[in-house]
């Protein structure tokens, strides 16, 4: 930059002006991520600035953990100081993992009637050999059949979870006892039987 001064002698002097380019801060869009999900490395148009927020466990190297972060919306700013200082700023969204665990059931028999199963979670649904109603978890052992039967049961949306348990459904046991008698009261013990071994006898007469 000149400035000249016309007098009847003329001064004239210059000067440089240094003009910076601002810091660009800009944060590279990321997420949502699920509370589960592991710590992830943030990025910026220009290294070298610092990184602030709930969940982030390394202000230099942008290390963001939304486990440490929990569930919400979770606002992060990256700051580059300087003579031409840059800040910009992203939320990132961490959205629950809902539980899918499945409550234990079974075993049951050919006969039992129809039995709703039960997850930690509500609003998945449920498949498998023996489910007759996906979204509220009917099991008709029946349907089934004899066997051992994987039942999963999946909740969807932007954090899916799956579990899945084995249901064994075994045959009735047939206590049908073969029929004896009539006997006199001199008569000698005599040993019952029964279609299945393994029961337990009693009765007038049982020794």
């Amino acid at each position: 930059i000149t400035y000249t001064l016309y007098t009847p002698c003329v001064a004239i002097d210059s000067t440089i002006i240094v003009v910076t380019a601002s810091s660009d801060a800009t944060i590279a869009q990321v997420g949502p991520y699920c509370t589960s999900d592991p710590s992830v490395t943030l990025s910026a148009a220009t290294v070298g600035g610092t990184w602030s927020g709930v969940g982030i466990t390394n202000g230099a190297t942008g290390a963001f953990d939304p486990i440490s972060a929990g569930a919400g919306s979770h606002v992060i700013t990256y700051t580059i100081n300087g003579p031409c200082p840059g800040v910009d700023t992203v939320t990132i969204v961490v959205n629950p993992r809902p539980n899918a665990t499945i409550t234990q059931a079974g075993p049951y028999c050919i006969s039992n009637g129809v039995v709703t199963l039960a997850a930690a979670s509500a609003g998945g649904t449920w498949s498998g050999t023996g489910i007759t109603n996906g979204a509220t978890g009917d099991f008709n052992p029946v349907i089934a059949g004899v066997g051992s039967h994987v039942i999963t049961y999946a909740i969807g949306g932007p954090c899916p979870a799956t579990d899945t348990m084995t249901i064994v459904i075994t045959l009735n046991s047939n206590a049908t006892i073969a029929q004896a008698g009539p006997y006199c009261v001199s008569a000698a013990s005599v040993n019952l039987s029964a279609a299945t071994a393994g029961g337990t006898w009693t009765g007038t007469g049982i020794i």
